[in-house]
């Protein structure tokens, strides 16, 4: 059940990340996949650094609460 938990877990993150507003989930991949800076993140997509750090906290804020309601219905 663990392996099967942890399967489903992985995908839900997937999922999840993938339905998140599209500026947060770029920075979110580009942050936690891609390992870039905030500053490198302004760079690239022409924002400012507090809004890379403001929409990564947002977005791991959105993905944390749709994830603990996925446990809570599925776990």
């Amino acid at each position: 059940r663990d392996l099967r938990m942890s399967r489903g877990l992985g995908d839900v993150y997937k999922r999840q990340i993938e339905e998140l507003p599209a500026g947060y989930r770029t920075v979110f991949n580009l942050y936690t996949f891609e390992d870039k800076s905030h500053k490198e993140i302004a760079q690239v997509l022409g924002i400012n650094e507090k809004s890379s750090a403001s929409q990564l906290f947002r977005a791991k804020s959105v993905l944390a609460k749709r994830v603990k309601e996925w446990i809570m219905n599925n776990g």
